[in-house]
């Protein structure tokens, strides 16, 4: 490895679950490292089978294994990346006997990272997450290797995964995983969290607050603006002539879906030209079309599925009104969700909750926000903007404003740096 003493940072070695991103907290640190690359920093991603893939989360079509057989795609000269697979042995033992496949898994990821690690000879590690495989591999092949490790914590996953399995945190599941991640979180020598309610949620378990930056995340502002061009968008799915309501991401009920047949109900009654449009996908999607069709407000919904994340400027841009909603639950207060920063970027008119990730971005002036457990307020917001034209735009242009001055990606990359420069000197 390069000498701590020097500050030139020239490699860059980041684990993460997803190349090229499919979630959140890949997308934010693939934006951060690639304006690394930018800077002449050669960057390696080293990828692993995602954790809720090995236990059968994902769908067997899951699109994103292409990538498994293809190889990683080349999309800059200076990033490169590996992906690391279980054999069809270990991958079937997953369904069996997880512990002893779990064991496994991490012990060949850590051989075949300390074997990069070796090769590519980084000045710095970076940890996307604090997970299970991810967390575990990036930590141990960085005390291993005497390379220092920035480890991400882009939100709290104890309350992810008791979310994703509707149980409490207190049961041995997720306190089996704050555990882990708690531990991962001591041994970085730094951490960077997306929200300070994180930070403050680390140190109550332990994690010295000196080690922790807050670095937002943020959105790309050249590609997210109002001026994408939206005729294919707006002609497939019929969007002329009414006010488009957008709710994009995980269609899940612990990321507020479940207030959409409320609103469709509010919108329907109120008589508005209006349509909610879901763009991504979820295991709720069916049954919520199930309970529309039935109270005939199935004309009011219209989804357009999972969509890749280059289409996403154009349904961003074709929004009038867009939803940025949570549950009052620790999972939404600790979320810093991406599509906040994408709303504003493509200044859009904001209906927020007002968690604590949220409100530690935009207040009254950028946004409505409302009460996260009034399904009554976000309908009376909708309904409300539906029919000012003139709020609409003073709002997204406030929003796209802050984007531009405080959350555009080429801005958090000097944090990033000066952040990568600092765990290098630890």
């Amino acid at each position: 490895m390069n000498p701590r003493e020097t500050s030139r940072l020239s490699r860059v070695l980041v684990f993460a679950e997803h190349f090229p991103p499919f979630l959140g907290s890949d997308r934010t640190v693939f934006e951060l490292s690639s304006r690394l690359a930018d800077r002449g920093i050669r960057v390696h991603y080293v990828t692993t089978q995602p954790l809720r893939y090995l236990l059968g989360a994902r769908p067997p079509d899951w699109s994103y294994k292409e990538n498994w057989t293809k190889g990683p795609p080349k999309i800059h000269r200076l990033i490169s990346a590996e992906y690391l697979l279980v054999g069809p042995r270990v991958e079937r033992l997953w369904r069996r006997f997880v512990p002893l496949a779990y064991l496994l898994t991490v012990v060949l990821f850590i051989m075949r990272s300390l074997w990069t690690a070796a090769h590519f000879k980084p000045d710095v590690m970076i940890g996307v997450h604090a997970t299970p495989i991810v967390g575990l591999v990036a930590a141990a092949t960085s005390r291993m290797t005497m390379c220092p490790l920035l480890m991400g914590c882009p939100d709290w996953m104890t309350a992810y995964a008791a979310g994703l399995k509707s149980s409490s945190i207190s049961s041995i599941g997720p306190v089996f995983l704050q555990k882990i991640e708690t531990a991962l979180y001591r041994v970085s020598d730094r951490v960077f969290a997306s929200t300070h309610f994180l930070k403050r949620l680390l140190v109550s378990h332990g994690v010295r607050g000196s080690r922790i930056t807050v670095i937002p995340n943020g959105v790309d502002t050249t590609i997210f603006h109002p001026e994408v061009d939206t005729s294919a968008v707006r002609e497939k799915y019929r969007l002329h002539d009414t006010c488009v309501v957008l709710f994009a991401g995980h269609l899940e009920i612990w990321a507020g879906l479940s207030l959409i047949i409320d609103l469709a109900q509010r919108l329907d009654h109120e008589g508005m030209r209006a349509t909610i449009l879901l763009v991504g996908t979820g295991d709720y999607v069916s049954d919520l079309f199930a309970k529309l069709v039935k109270q005939n407000l199935g004309h009011m919904v219209i989804h357009a599925g999972l969509q890749p994340y280059s289409s996403m400027p154009a349904f961003v841009a074709a929004s009038d009104i867009a939803l940025c909603i949570f549950p009052d639950t620790p999972l939404s207060h600790a979320a810093s969700p991406l599509k906040l920063f994408e709303y504003m970027g493509g200044g859009k008119a904001i209906v927020a909750t007002r968690v604590a990730g949220t409100q530690e971005v935009v207040d009254d002036t950028h946004a409505v926000l409302v009460p996260p457990r009034s399904i009554s307020a976000v309908c009376d917001a909708v309904v409300r903007l539906c029919g000012d034209p003139r709020l609409r735009t003073e709002l997204g242009s406030r929003a796209r404003a802050l984007a531009i001055e405080r959350h555009d990606w080429n801005h958090l990359s000097h944090l990033f740096m000066r952040e990568c420069e600092r765990v290098l000197r630890h």
